[in-house]
């Protein structure tokens, strides 16, 4: 209740901030008219009835610097798809299929049991996921990540996936919810209850979003139905452990809502529940790159065919949804934690302790199903904490200052960088100069990829950083990471790409080695490209397998309002010119490809993607006792005779900025 307690001891909840509740009536009438038959239509309705309700609280909380600050507000939330992020359009991945679970015995169903048969042998089959596997599963297409975003910047806070009625009813939850050790569910049993089923379906949806939880750094996510919301907790030191707890506002609050003077639940409905929780999750920070290599050490991976579970659940078998556990589960109903198999499982005990409650500051006193309602407290009141409080808490603040360590770090300049390919003097205006040696650089480009190699491929460990963080920002085709190579402090970026465009990244690396001689002035410093020996995932969207190496150049221009129109187009024309001296033709000059830099302040171009290299005209034969003819070449020749495509191009960029 810590999270009400907060709201209420501000003067926020004594304002009018938002729609009229006639408005919200007729928004209620146009959304009862939809079917909510699919994820599609389940995320649309959680959208306009609840998301977007949670989302214009947080924009009118920001704008109280006290709650700010307390909720670790950045500007607004926003929900975002990644099924098809950093995804080749001609090989797009469709399913999320590392989650399969496979019967020991024989099935129901005779179909089912052929395709069984046909598919594998009646074994249940766990596979560890390693490095040589670099195909891994994406988010799909009903898993959204909620992002807390500033003018600056995106962190994602937690995830959310929806599930329709007729996957994951209310009936299945209520019968499937419950304490489990996923090593036993898996396995098929000759004579099975519903209920038995039910747990196997409930499992799974919750080992599907965990998964995309370990591989995203995310402590919070939740399973919204329409009907019910599941949230889940992964704690930092029991990745093995998953902590849930079921909200269902029909059945929390009743059917009418209203705001008497005594008691209420509005605390209870879809809107506070999961408001509730959202500012809980922002609170949070993605965890580090060697936490999530860490905990996929600690569990495998099981293969389910979700809609297989379904189709094995027979209409009239499946409990009604006014099925209540019975009253030994009532202790731990809400507040259980569901295992995912460990290598060293260890057996916990169906009753709730104080360590393994679902939060740090969640139903401080009482494990009742119906809390107290919240109320604006005395000023000088406290509200008394949970002893959960101070394990959590401290486990949090851990996580938070090793991620500190990295991303606190200031990037080496333009000038070190470039110093560094061929082991010059050192830049003293670099921030970690004191780190690369005295005088010179000790390493060159070679031997700092070798280095890097090595640190990047070391067995994981959660209480040292990688050196490799995700800055939460991606292209089409690649995505930005922070880089620091820890025994000589080098700190610069790399963009990392998945499988789909190792050859895509190659070539770009090449564009850059023909722009070597401005490399650091108008384009970044690129000095080489590295495939991991261990991938990673890029906040769980895709695994990324190469990474091109390169200085941090700065801001793109599109977020840029300090310079003035003439004066910005002509340091970008600049710059351009002397990319298209050397035989390159950008092809995508948008302000997106656009950085400003403070080192030289000048605009650089970065995302050569799509560039094109143009070929030096061959010199021709020379005779003898003939004076050599110099035979000029496209980009030599004055700016106002250049081919069309270089005029052309400069023509663009003009126009993208001015607009």
């Amino acid at each position: 209740m810590a999270i009400w307690a907060d709201l209420m001891d501000s003067d926020f909840i004594t304002e009018r901030h938002f729609t009229p509740l006639l408005a919200l009536r007729e928004s209620g009438k146009e959304i009862m008219k939809r079917m909510h038959g699919s994820e599609l239509d389940i995320g649309y309705f959680q959208r306009e009835s609840v998301e977007s309700r949670v989302a214009s609280v947080i924009e009118e909380l920001y704008a109280s610097r006290q709650l700010r600050r307390k909720f670790n507000l950045r500007g607004n939330v926003m929900f975002e798809n990644h099924a098809n992020t950093l995804t080749d359009e001609s090989r797009i991945v469709t399913d999320m299929s590392s989650l399969r679970l496979e019967p020991e015995g024989p099935r129901r169903s005779e179909r089912l049991a052929r395709r069984s048969r046909d598919t594998s042998r009646s074994t249940s089959r766990v596979r560890r996921q390693t490095a040589a596997e670099p195909r891994r599963p994406r988010p799909r297409a009903d898993q959204f990540c909620v992002y807390n975003r500033g003018p600056d910047e995106k962190v994602p806070s937690f995830l959310i996936e929806y599930k329709a009625l007729h996957k994951l009813s209310l009936a299945h939850i209520k019968a499937g919810l419950q304490d489990m050790e996923l090593d036993r569910i898996v396995r098929y049993q000759k004579e099975e209850s519903p209920e038995d089923t039910c747990r196997r379906v409930v499992a799974a949806v919750i080992t599907q979003l965990s998964h995309y939880m370990y591989e995203s750094g995310n402590e919070y996510g939740c399973v919204a139905t329409g009907e019910a919301f599941i949230f889940l907790r992964v704690p930092h030191d029991r990745p093995s452990t998953v902590l849930y707890y079921l909200s269902v506002p029909r059945e929390d609050v009743g059917n009418i809502t209203d705001w008497p003077k005594g008691g209420n639940r509005l605390h209870l409905t879809a809107v506070g529940q999961l408001l509730a929780f959202t500012l809980r999750a922002l609170r949070t920070s993605p965890r580090d790159m060697a936490w999530r290599n860490w905990a996929a050490r600690q569990l495998e991976t099981w293969e389910m065919v979700y809609d297989d579970l379904l189709e094995e659940i027979a209409e009239q078998d499946i409990p009604a949804s006014e099925y209540k556990p019975s009253p030994s589960q009532t202790n731990y109903y809400r507040q259980s934690p569901v295992k995912t198999r460990s290598k060293s499982v260890t057996t916990i005990s169906c009753e709730p302790t104080q360590e393994s409650r679902f939060s740090d500051h969640e139903d401080d006193a009482d494990d009742s199903l119906d809390p107290p309602t919240p109320s604006r407290a005395p000023r000088d009141s406290r509200v008394p904490q949970h002893p959960a409080t101070a394990t959590t808490t401290r486990i949090s603040t851990r996580s938070q200052r090793l991620d500190s360590k990295g991303k606190s770090r200031k990037y080496c300049t333009q000038k070190c960088l470039r110093g560094l390919r061929c082991k010059g003097p050192l830049d003293r205006k670099c921030p970690n100069a004191s780190e690369h040696g005295a005088g010179q650089h000790q390493l060159n480009t070679a031997m700092l990829i070798k280095l890097l190699d090595r640190q990047l491929s070391q067995d994981p460990d959660p209480h040292k950083e990688l050196g490799c963080e995700s800055l939460h920002v991606h292209g089409s085709r690649g995505a930005l990471f922070k880089i620091t190579l820890w025994s000589h402090g080098y700190t610069f970026v790399g963009k990392g790409v998945p499988i789909d465009f190792i050859d895509c990244a190659k070539r770009e690396e090449m564009i850059y080695s023909h722009l070597r001689e401005i490399q650091g002035q108008y384009v970044p410093v690129v000095f080489g490209g590295l495939d991991l020996r261990r991938p990673f995932s890029y906040d769980g969207i895709a695994m990324m397998v190469h990474l091109t190496l390169m200085s941090y150049a700065g801001r793109n221009l599109a977020r840029q309002h300090k310079f003035d129109e003439a004066q910005l187009i002509a340091q970008a024309e600049t710059s351009l010119r002397a990319i298209h001296n050397l035989g390159v033709l950008h092809s995508d000059p948008i302000p997106g490809n656009m950085i400003w830099n403070e080192d030289n302040q000048r605009v650089m171009f970065i995302d050569f993607e799509r560039a094109r290299y143009q070929k030096r005209v061959p010199l021709g034969s020379i005779a003898a006792n003939q004076k050599r003819k110099r035979v000029a070449s496209v980009w030599d020749k004055i700016p106002n005779k250049r081919p069309d495509f270089f005029n052309r191009e400069l023509s663009r960029m003009r126009s993208e900025l001015r607009s």
